[in-house]
């Protein structure tokens, strides 16, 4: 149970539950599982599985999960706005493999365009260690809970 306080997470108490339960609008409750690392474990989520989908009939639940969706794509649609009015916002970050192959395209076509020996090409995939960790995550919840 220590790997939940090195992620920001912690487990809801009996009175917690029930105070959601009590509530009209009953947030999206998804199942959580760990992928281990080398220090640790990685959170993952899997939005369309549901905790306690049997108290919600099939229709209720499809449109909680659409709702959900629906604002991770705005917030998404924010992300993508940002990066690009803002470019240094995000510096040199990619949003996916076609991002990845448009700045390689890109590089390689200004590098064989110049009149110079034409050099070596390498590609690194890197992993940021403890990114997840950076993620201010008061301010998350906060945007999340709007």
């Amino acid at each position: 149970r220590n790997h939940f306080a090195k992620v920001h997470l912690r487990a809801l108490s009996s009175e917690e539950i029930e105070a959601v339960r009590q509530k009209k609008y009953v947030p999206m409750a998804s199942k959580l599982r760990f992928i281990p690392k080398a220090n640790g474990l990685r959170p993952i989520v899997k939005v369309s599985g549901v905790v306690e989908a049997r108290a919600f009939s099939r229709e209720s639940r499809e449109k909680k999960m659409h709702h959900y969706n629906t604002r991770l794509k705005n917030l998404f649609s924010v992300l993508n706005y940002e990066r690009t009015i803002n470019t240094r916002f995000i510096g040199s970050s990619v949003f996916g493999k076609d991002d990845i192959y448009k700045a390689w395209k890109k590089f390689v076509t200004k590098v064989l365009e110049s009149d110079g020996e034409i050099p070596r090409f390498y590609y690194v995939k890197a992993d940021v260690s403890r990114a997840y960790d950076t993620i201010p995550h008061n301010k998350l919840v906060e945007v999340i809970s709007r």
